[in-house]
């Protein structure tokens, strides 16, 4: 049976985990020391290797002591089964233009062994990116977004992305007030530029960071036709 974590309780575990890190009276910091939460908290080792997995997407692993992941060792492809408590990265994930990137993926394998301390059933999992020119199997789909993939990636966004620093550096960058989106995806140019400051402050995607205030309620949504006609000037009643 799946272990159901749902949204709320992942927020409210991450908050309390991140708090305990810190110390409770610490200021709530700028960005999230993920390094150090999952070395010095968590009590993980953090390891960097080539994978050699038959699929390019998988880029993070999470060790549960039993599963094997393919490396490459002296030129050659090599199963390695890593202990609990250890996450490898592909070492890709090292280059500067891959940092945002790094930090998501460190925190999704966070994640899945938080979630294998909930339920100690649950396996060794990949962390995949997703790359829309290719076609995926079926099985590959429903890995990709089962329901473990999801906690993970909440876990990820929760850790990186707490509700104490969302409101804080929506205060520092916006007063406070919620971001404008038209439609479901769609920012002003302004916009744009709040949110790309924000990403950067927090060491995050712009992606994720969108996806972090959307699933906060901290978005101001309008309809698709009001950008559309004021600030395009197209359709309606331009005159």
């Amino acid at each position: 049976m799946i272990n159901f974590i749902s949204q709320a309780e992942i927020e409210e575990l991450c908050e309390a985990m991140l708090s305990q890190y810190r110390g409770r009276d610490a200021p709530t910091p700028q960005r999230v020391d993920i390094d150090g939460f999952v070395q010095d908290y968590l009590k993980c080792t953090i390891r960097y290797e080539a994978f050699a997995e038959d699929d390019p997407n998988k880029i993070g692993f999470a060790g549960d002591g039993r599963s094997a992941l393919k490396i490459k060792r002296n030129g050659q492809a090599v199963s390695v089964v890593f202990p609990f408590k250890t996450i490898v990265l592909d070492r890709y994930l090292l280059r500067p233009e891959e940092h945002t990137h790094r930090r998501f993926t460190l925190g999704h394998e966070a994640g899945h062994l938080i979630s294998m301390r909930i339920n100690p059933e649950s396996a060794a999992c990949f962390h995949r990116t997703h790359d829309r020119e290719r076609t995926y199997s079926l099985q590959e789909m429903q890995e990709m977004y089962s329901i473990h993939e999801w906690q993970a990636n909440t876990f990820s966004g929760s850790l990186l992305m707490p509700r104490p620093l969302m409101h804080e550096t929506l205060q520092r960058f916006n007063g406070g007030r919620r971001l404008p989106v038209y439609g479901e995806s769609v920012f002003h140019p302004r916009e744009k530029v709040i949110l790309q400051k924000m990403a950067d402050a927090l060491e995050v995607s712009y992606t994720a960071l969108v996806i972090r205030l959307r699933g906060l309620g901290l978005l101001n949504h309008h309809d698709i036709s009001e950008y559309i006609e004021k600030e395009l000037q197209l359709g309606g009643n331009t005159s």
